[in-house]
């Protein structure tokens, strides 16, 4: 039997154009998805139940208060919900029509439900506000999503959850505030909540591991820390945050809390951090290790706090300080003078992970996130120097000739020796695609593709690549086989 093309249309809202093929029967099928766009909060939980790989979702203007229940959301804590995946080449996006017209996806009151629920893998979620819930972004069992410039406020409890085995996430350029919101539980209005709650134990209770948080204001009026990191959690990264302590509950809520940042977990890193207490009296310091915690890196970070109240309280060893300073004029360290004997300031080195800044912040604000740190990675000759982790740019002497594109535009590039590629505008959080050459089919490129004003870097060994890592607006791509040819996207 002759081999057939098929060609399905598939448009749950409306039109999708990209190519994924099924071979079934002897028969080769190509399914149809990738713009989808969406105009009301039905359409946007029709089309999150239904994403496939490689789909975008466009949220346009309209009002978005998801209704939850199985048969609305798909999911009876959600207002919305997926459990669907893309794959590391083809994600599923998730974004506004319009950075400058960002979308509010809501629930309808701050004491129950999440506003988007996660179970799936490989999302970019970006370009947008959640409000009025229980909980803001809720991920289980989630991993390698991104979620980049949204913001999170009017929440009942935590902002944003990473738990039940949910690994390898980022959460990028984000901007929380007046979480809490229920009354009498305002211990439980955490930012950023890594892993899960049972008490104090030190088993391994979710190892929800290598999570990152970068580049995000937090706060005013997060009335619990702006980090809880669970026991039984690995690996976690907090950097290059702008974090506030107005508004914190302090030891009168029930749980208390009165730090920035709770660490139970082990192998967390903690950098390029600003805390600062703006006057609240019930921050009592900025950085508070449970007894289950077992090794965190703490450096480079600026505290401003009140002049009496010490940097640490430290339940369980060991914390790895090194150049922290502080702008106010105080000095004390730790709580307890016995508490120094749980630290040192040798930085950990088989626990570093690279650097993922510099950060963008989230675009509304004018100031803060973290706009006094340097934002870029420390000099310190113990940090690991991986030339592939992306922090070291390329010299931009090194360019040859440039090459325009548009935004947006999948465009053809014919190279020539070392070419920079100008996307002009920054692709810090952004998404950035390489294909083979539609064009000129005679070879296909393998090579480097690095930033040279900013940070990031990639081998190119297939014939697609899809990365959310770098910044800058300008790369340089250098041939190692000799093909000058190939296909390039940022959106």
């Amino acid at each position: 039997m002759e081999k057939t093309n098929f060609k399905f249309l598939r448009v749950p809202v409306a039109l999708a154009v990209s190519t994924v093929s099924v071979l079934a029967c002897g028969l080769s099928f190509e399914t149809v998805a990738q713009n989808i766009n969406v105009y009301s909060a039905a359409e946007l939980q029709a089309a999150l139940r239904n994403a496939s790989a490689g789909d975008e979702i466009v949220v346009y203007p309209g009002s978005y208060i998801g209704q939850k229940g199985e048969a609305n959301s798909g999911s009876s804590p959600a207002h919305f919900y997926s459990d669907k995946s893309g794959t590391a080449s083809n994600p599923i996006v998730l974004k506004s029509y319009a950075k400058s017209d960002k979308q509010t996806l809501q629930g309808d009151n701050v004491d129950s439900g999440y506003i988007l629920y996660l179970t799936g893998d490989h999302w970019r979620i970006k370009d947008l506000k959640f409000k009025t819930a229980q909980k803001g972004i809720m991920l289980e069992g989630a991993n390698y999503n991104l979620i980049d410039n949204v913001e999170v406020s009017d929440i009942g409890a935590e902002a944003v959850h990473f738990r039940q085995s949910s690994s390898h996430n980022k959460l990028t350029n984000c901007y929380i505030h007046n979480t809490g919101k229920r009354v009498g539980k305002e211990g439980f209005g955490e930012g950023v909540y890594v892993g899960t709650h049972n008490g104090h134990e030190s088993a391994t209770l979710d190892p929800s591991n290598y999570n990152l948080i970068g580049g995000c204001t937090i706060g005013p009026n997060v009335t619990a820390e702006t980090f809880d990191v669970k026991s039984g959690t690995k690996g976690t990264v907090i950097e290059s945050n702008n974090l506030s302590g107005k508004g914190i509950i302090g030891t009168s809520g029930n749980p208390a809390a009165d730090s920035f940042i709770d660490l139970k977990g082990t192998d967390v890193i903690v950098r390029y951090n600003k805390m600062d207490w703006q006057d609240d009296n019930n921050l009592a310091h900025a950085i508070f290790t449970y007894q289950e915690h077992r090794a965190s890196n703490i450096y480079e970070n600026e505290f401003t706090l009140k002049s009496s109240s010490p940097i640490f309280k430290i339940l369980e060893e060991t914390v790895h300080a090194k150049n922290n300073s502080r702008l106010d004029n105080g000095t004390k360290v730790v709580e307890a003078d016995y508490q120094l004997n749980k630290m040192d300031d040798q930085l950990d080195n088989s626990i570093e992970q690279p650097y993922q800044g510099p950060y963008s912040c989230f675009d509304e604000l004018t100031n803060g996130c973290g706009s006094a740190l340097s934002g870029t990675s420390p000099e310190d000759p113990e940090e690991p120097t991986d030339p592939n982790d992306g922090s070291t740019p390329t010299d931009p002497s090194g360019c040859d000739s440039t090459v325009s594109v548009s935004w947006n535009t999948k465009t053809e590039v014919t190279l020539a020796g070392a070419t920079c590629v100008d996307f002009g505008q920054d692709l810090s959080g952004e998404n950035l695609q390489f294909w083979d050459s539609d064009a000129n089919s005679s070879c296909d490129f393998r090579g480097s593709v690095s930033s040279i004003n900013g940070s990031g870097s990639l081998d190119i060994t297939s014939n697609y690549v899809s990365v959310s890592s770098f910044s800058g607006t300008l790369l340089q791509l250098v041939a190692n086989n000799g093909c000058d040819y190939i296909k390039v996207r940022a959106y």
